[in-house]
């Protein structure tokens, strides 16, 4: 499988339907200085502070330009697109072959100066964990082709509002530290029971000792592509601060459990100072009686 660097948004076409690392997008030419942004796949959490980037050009020079790695991002589809229409070819195998929703991680660097033209290669070595069936991007390099002319850095400029010229940061688009709970993925061909309700209850230890609804973010993974739950989810904060409650619910009984996937981000105000605990894991059915569900390796981690 070959990665190449290009436009973002035919990357992520290809790259959803395919549901592997990556692939060849278009164009894939730069100039030296030039800034470019590269689809790398899915990892769970790759960052600018577990990546590396190593730039060779076609005189086998090396050279390090982690320091021009401008951000490193999640770029979803549309919540209105086909791909999240259960049926839609290719998107129920990136599913189970990811473990989560549909996304892919973009890298958006600058090219270093002073490079010979022709065929280069970047190498990005990352503790990012990848889906298992696909290939890690340690694995390969992606190639570019770098032409005559001497590029510059993309200042991002957008106007907001008339005259009101701004430079844009990617690096708002970047995740903040956050909580990551859920279950191990299991196999596609898991027969597994459905449920009504899953309701998941958390101690997060933070720096402001309380958790409150004005300053957490609760963000649910979307897997209804493959499972056609219809699930809706719910989260309170108990009234002592002390304990986060999320609710996943199935007017149809159709919730997997693999679907009780969710990461808090809190306000920028506050911080995570310690893994957050799980208490409690409750699967309940269609008529509200409390059943049986997996509770071993479920796990929350801080990312």
């Amino acid at each position: 499988m070959f990665i190449r660097a290009g436009f973002i948004f035919l990357a992520a076409t290809i790259i959803l339907l395919q549901g592997c690392t990556a692939v060849q997008t278009f164009p894939n030419v730069a100039r030296e200085g030039d800034t470019i942004s590269l689809a790398v796949g899915s990892p769970r959490n790759m960052t600018r502070a577990n990546t590396t980037a190593i730039f060779t050009d076609a005189d086998g020079l090396s050279k390090n330009i982690t320091a021009n790695i401008r951000a490193i991002f999640r770029l979803y589809p549309d919540p209105a697109s086909r791909v999240y229409m259960p049926g839609v070819s290719g998107i129920t195998n990136l599913v189970d072959s990811s473990g989560h929703s549909p996304w892919i991680t973009v890298v958006a660097l600058d090219l270093p100066s002073e490079i010979a033209s022709g065929p280069g290669e970047i190498q990005f070595t990352t503790s990012a964990t990848y889906p298992a069936i696909g290939s890690h991007i340690n694995d390969f390099p992606i190639s570019i082709m770098i032409i005559e002319g001497v590029g510059s850095a993309n200042s991002f400029n957008y106007e907001f509002g008339v005259n009101s010229p701004r430079t844009g940061d990617l690096k708002i688009l970047e995740s903040q530290p956050k909580a990551v709970f859920g279950p191990v993925y299991p196999d596609p061909s898991c027969p597994c029971p459905d449920y009504a309700v899953i309701e998941v209850r958390v101690a997060i230890p933070t720096a402001s000792g309380v958790l409150s609804n004005k300053f957490i973010r609760v963000l649910a993974e979307d897997l209804t592509v493959k499972t056609e739950s219809g699930r809706n989810v719910s989260y309170s904060v108990s009234g002592d601060g002390s304990e986060l409650i999320v609710a996943f619910t199935s007017v149809e009984e159709k919730l997997k459990y693999y679907e009780a996937q969710f990461s808090v981000v809190l306000h920028e105000l506050d911080s995570f100072t310690d893994v957050p605990i799980i208490n409690s894991i409750r699967y309940f059915d269609i008529n509200g009686d409390e059943v049986t569900g997996p509770v071993a390796g479920y796990s929350a981690t801080i990312e």
